[in-house]
């Protein structure tokens, strides 16, 4: 797998959107949902209609964690709640074009992909008046205020049925009320925008409403042509024609509509659709969870490790300086002569030119990987946490090179989330409280190299590694091995740290400890690999 092929799998570009967004985003299960505060996608197939609705419906739903109150009440009928939807959608998209003004092109993209396949029709008078009114008011809406051009066929027909089934007077009045939606600011503002809709439609419903001028002029001409009919000798069943101008029974019906008669929510559809194009995957890709820790806890920890922690840093230091200072050199070919050896051409060696070199200095960044499931509690956790803080601090002086820290599991043992010890830019004395922890849960590998993948990827660092500390084989060996096998490939660096256990047969580099003692010295004897680039 070349690189280009890994930027492009989905964890990769879910984690992308996480960042743009700030937002967590996960990959797993069969089903894509939101819960307010973060978004998950399941595994899709790898074909361009199931990625581009993957994408755009990241890029929906992180509008509206990112702009929708999702604490306010909503209108007790299902119509109104409809129409809230409809009007909040188009209102917090508006928003995200605004910020992120690319999400324009991935968010029509869904619109045009579901007209292609066949699974956003147009409005026929044949449908029930609240489809008519719910899809016409979403045509209409889109076209206009959304400016989907791809909707201009869809908004013109949603239009002629509206007056036809539903009254001119009151299309005119509801288009008068849909102006408001691009001066909407906030939630507020589209709840009482769809409050205003629906007291239009119980108006127009009502009994005591006066008949629409146009529509009693069309009703009166069919019942003299129907008069005209009869006096010719026929006699049609007025029962089978249909009612054109009978408006005030359509918006009552639309009013009765109950949630099973409204039609689907339009990204709740795509929901619905990424799940059938999945299976039930394992996590792919976890949330990321804030922790801190405890601080005073975190200290002792800090204090015991620094010992180890300054020994690696000298050395670190002693080989970098190696490898960047400036050596000088005699050579065959030149533009300077060395009067060191110039005695050489006397005995036919041609070696005295002078050159000048400087050694390549460390450009890399770093994921450390921690395995806290629960085969490592009872001490072993604290080999790894204390292990990882080592490395991080004896890394974080060390100019060049920019280091993270994550565990795995969630703090509750949670597959689907991932814990942040240490951020690239983090001192490791700020976080230290991060690092006392315990094991729990299983050991979902996979997702945790996904994530790790995912945030080098976004570095601009030229040397990439992902370093694991681990004290068994993952839950799903065959998927770790897989995702290891294409990083590498990718030119990503994988370093497995087996607490007391070989894990070769996972990793290209492989590392064994007992304690932390041993992550000094054999952490040295790879550091070059680690740190510099061409080592």
């Amino acid at each position: 797998m070349q690189r280009h092929t890994i930027t492009n799998a989905l964890p990769i570009v879910a984690a992308a959107y996480g960042r743009k967004f700030g937002i967590p985003v996960q990959v797993s299960g069969s089903h894509a949902w939101t819960d307010g505060t973060m978004i998950q996608i399941p595994e899709i197939r790898d074909d361009a209609t199931s990625k581009t609705l993957a994408f755009g419906y990241l890029a929906h739903e992180a509008g509206h964690v990112r702009y929708t109150d999702f604490g306010l009440p909503r209108h007790l009928t299902p119509l109104g709640r409809h129409l809230e939807n409809i009007i909040e959608d188009i209102r917090i998209e508006a928003e995200m074009i605004q910020a992120y003004p690319g999400t324009r092109t991935t968010l029509d993209s869904v619109i045009e992909t579901l007209m292609a396949d066949g699974r956003m029709s147009e409005v026929n008078a044949t449908d029930k008046p609240v489809e008519i009114l719910s899809n016409g008011i979403l045509a209409l809406a889109r076209h206009r205020y959304r400016q989907q051009p791809a909707l201009a066929t869809q908004a013109k027909q949603a239009d002629r049925v509206m007056r036809k089934v539903l009254g001119s007077r009151f299309v005119h009045r509801l288009q008068g009320l849909m102006s408001e939606i691009p001066r909407l600011t906030s939630t507020a503002d589209s709840i009482a925008l769809a409050a205003k809709i629906v007291a239009l439609v119980e108006e127009e419903a009502s009994p005591e409403a006066e008949p629409d001028e146009e529509e009693e002029g069309t009703r009166q001409n069919q019942e003299q042509g129907a008069n005209r009919q009869d006096q010719s000798g026929n006699n049609p069943d007025q029962s089978t024609q249909p009612k054109q101008v009978d408006v005030k029974p359509a918006l009552q019906a639309a009013l009765d509509a109950t949630d099973a008669e409204l039609p689907a929510d339009l990204f709740e559809s795509v929901a619905e659709t990424l799940g059938k194009h999945s299976g039930d995957s394992p996590t792919l890709l976890p949330a990321l969870e804030q922790y801190a820790g405890d601080r005073q806890q975190g200290q002792l920890a800090l204090n015991r490790v620094k010992v180890h922690s300054a020994k690696l840093t000298a050395r670190l230091q002693g080989l970098i300086e190696a490898h960047t200072l400036e050596t000088r050199r005699s050579a065959r070919r030149g533009r300077m002569l060395s009067t060191h050896h110039l005695h050489r051409a006397a005995v036919g060696d041609s070696r005295i030119f002078r050159l000048k070199e400087r050694k390549v200095a460390p450009n890399t960044a770093l994921h450390l990987l921690v395995d806290l499931s629960g085969s490592m509690a009872g001490g072993q956790d604290v080999i790894a946490l204390d292990a990882a803080m080592a490395l991080a601090l004896a890394l974080e002086t060390t100019n060049g090179v920019s280091r993270a820290v994550s565990a795995f599991p969630g703090i509750d043992g949670e597959d689907e989330k991932i814990t942040r010890l240490l951020s690239h830019d983090d001192r490791v004395s700020a976080r230290a409280g991060a690092f006392v922890q315990r094991g729990r849960g299983g050991t979902p590998m996979t997702g945790a190299l996904w994530f790790a993948v995912a945030d080098l990827l976004a570095r601009r660092e030229t040397r990439k590694v992902v370093v694991t500390l681990t004290d068994g084989g993952p839950d799903d060996f065959t998927s770790a091995a897989k995702l290891v096998r294409q990083a590498t490939v990718a030119g990503i660096q994988m370093i497995g740290v087996g607490i007391g256990l070989d894990v070769s047969r996972l990793f290209p580099v492989a590392i064994r400890i007992h304690d932390i003692a041993d992550l000094k010295r054999e952490l040295f004897q790879k550091a070059e690999q680690l740190l510099i680039v061409g080592g």
